[in-house]
């Protein structure tokens, strides 16, 4: 705007000339010069105030009673800008002005055209132009507004839709020696639901707990912890109990007699020992499970040549709950004796 700008020259004028060496700071004439120009410059911006101008000024908006079942698919503009007439005072005053209350746009009170509905989503435009008194009767009664950009608001919508989702733990543990998990951490309860834009919700396959971190567990713990924000969801519950069931180790030793594998009826396979030792590593809860029949240690007559004397150990079963184990010997001596069929 003219007058602004007129004012702003004058004053950075009034600023040098303080801070350079003009010639008139060098005589009598100072004082007599600096009240004139203070007058005629008053004089000036009352007599420009005065008078009409057109401006454009920009107004922040906020939308309210938006629909709840649905959720806006993309953003509305947050600024509404007016090209507005009048008096240079008013217009300097909201000029000046650091912040505007917002315009309210009751979104359930629009003038709409354009509705569309298709497979659940919903939109709508609405000319700025057909609302105008909305929008005008916010805005102070000395001011005339001559247009509104933009012309239309478009509201474009997914639905919101509730889906149950399974948490899954986002956890990092490290365990003292000697200590394990007794089963992979989980929640409780193990699933949440989840309301969202229905194409948000499409893409997920879980949710995830904050991200937590535990050093040097000794023992078992449960612990509340949030769902992962995202600011388009709702989780119900939002807070889920993490449990991080941890136990002691503790070994084990058996002795377990081998199997023997494909020897003719004609032949008798003696192994030397006919017996193996099976150390192994296993929970201290699951300790009482492990038996001898758990592992299934066997020699294969198959695997006789003239270069081996001796048949390699081969564990064909063994727990799926222990930690480790192993055994010896690995390979056993072995004698073959034909049988006496008269017997």
């Amino acid at each position: 705007m003219a007058v602004i700008r007129e004012i702003r020259t004058r004053i950075y004028k009034i600023k040098r000339f303080f801070r350079d060496e003009h010639p008139l700071r060098r005589d009598g004439k100072l004082f007599i010069f600096l009240i004139c120009f203070a007058i005629s410059s008053f004089f000036w911006t009352l007599n420009n105030l005065s008078k009409n101008y057109t401006a454009r000024i920009s107004f922040p908006v906020k939308y309210i009673d938006l629909p709840t079942d649905q959720k806006l698919s993309q953003p509305l503009p947050q600024r509404l800008e007016c090209t507005v007439n009048a008096y240079g005072f008013t217009l300097l005053r909201h000029k000046l002005r650091l912040s505007f209350s917002p315009i309210l746009i009751n979104v359930s009170e629009l003038k709409t055209k354009h509705k569309v509905s298709e497979n659940n989503h919903f939109g709508f435009s609405a000319s700025t132009e057909a609302n105008r008194s909305m929008i005008v009767n916010q805005i102070s009664n000395e001011i005339q507004v001559l247009n509104i950009y933009p012309d239309s608001l478009y509201f474009n919508f997914d639905p919101i839709v509730e889906r149950k989702f399974l948490v899954k733990p986002e956890v990092n543990v490290t365990l003292l020696n000697q200590y394990m998990l007794k089963q992979s951490p989980y929640t409780t309860p193990d699933s949440v639901v989840v309301r969202g834009p229905e194409d948000v919700l499409d893409t997920l396959k879980f949710v995830s707990t904050r991200k937590q971190e535990y050093k040097n567990l000794s023992h078992s713990i449960q612990r509340n912890v949030s769902i992962a924000a995202n600011n388009e969801l709702q989780f119900t519950p939002r807070r889920v109990v993490l449990n991080i069931p941890v136990e002691q180790i503790t070994e084990g030793t058996r002795e377990i007699p081998l199997v023997i594998k494909h020897v003719p009826d004609s032949v008798d396979l003696k192994a030397f020992p006919s017996s193996i030792k099976v150390s192994y590593k296993v929970g201290l809860s699951q300790y009482d499970q492990i038996s001898a029949d758990s592992f299934q240690p066997s020699i294969d007559y198959d695997s006789i040549s003239t270069s081996r004397q001796k048949l390699p150990v081969t564990m064909e079963k063994h727990p799926q709950n222990i930690i480790s184990y192993d055994y010896y010997p690995k390979d056993v001596e072995f004698i073959l004796e034909k049988k006496n069929n008269n017997q």
